[in-house]
């Protein structure tokens, strides 16, 4: 069986309407075998014997027996009461040093929309936001992006100690 799609060629019509720019394809179908040679597709077989899907109660004697209990995971023994309160401080200093360094962020965008914006507002506020706030917005990203430096490097050589530790 063969389709054939049959376009109207745009250079040679020359017209400049709706159906130039969107024209409607022209569909025939072929059949390279006549129809009275066509030969009847067999029907698939029905399978004789019902399945029984996920329904497996019928193989064990009871429902519960297949059931296995097992006592809940516990910490590791190693990990002693004074490793766990320290953990719990250093989890708390890093949540509030990051919270910190998102309100530093948070700081300097602020910063940097009120110098970008500092020109469409009048000539005073503009003298005293250039006057003070540049200089401060310019020491400002320099500490954030030593922070965040000096921040991967130390988490980096944490987690370097954690695998030779292991």
């Amino acid at each position: 069986m063969a389709l054939r799609i049959q376009a109207p060629s745009s250079l040679a019509t020359g017209f400049y309407h709706r159906n130039f720019i969107f024209p409607k394809p022209k569909f025939s179908v072929k059949s390279e075998k006549p129809a009275a040679d066509a030969e009847p597709t067999p029907e698939p077989k029905k399978p004789t014997a019902p399945g029984r899907g996920f329904d497996f109660s019928s193989s064990s004697s009871s429902p519960s027996a297949s059931i296995i209990r097992r006592s809940p995971v516990e910490t590791p023994a190693f990990v002693s009461k004074e490793e766990e309160a320290k953990a719990e401080e250093q989890r708390k200093n890093e949540s509030a040093f990051l919270l910190a360094w998102l309100g530093l962020g948070g700081i300097i965008i602020v910063q940097g929309i009120v110098l970008a914006a500092s020109g469409f507002l009048p000539e005073e506020w503009d003298k005293f936001f250039v006057k003070y706030l540049y200089p401060s917005f310019t020491s400002t990203v320099v500490l954030f992006l030593a922070g965040t430096v000096a921040y991967g490097v130390l988490k980096y050589l944490e987690n370097e100690k954690l695998k030779d530790q292991k």
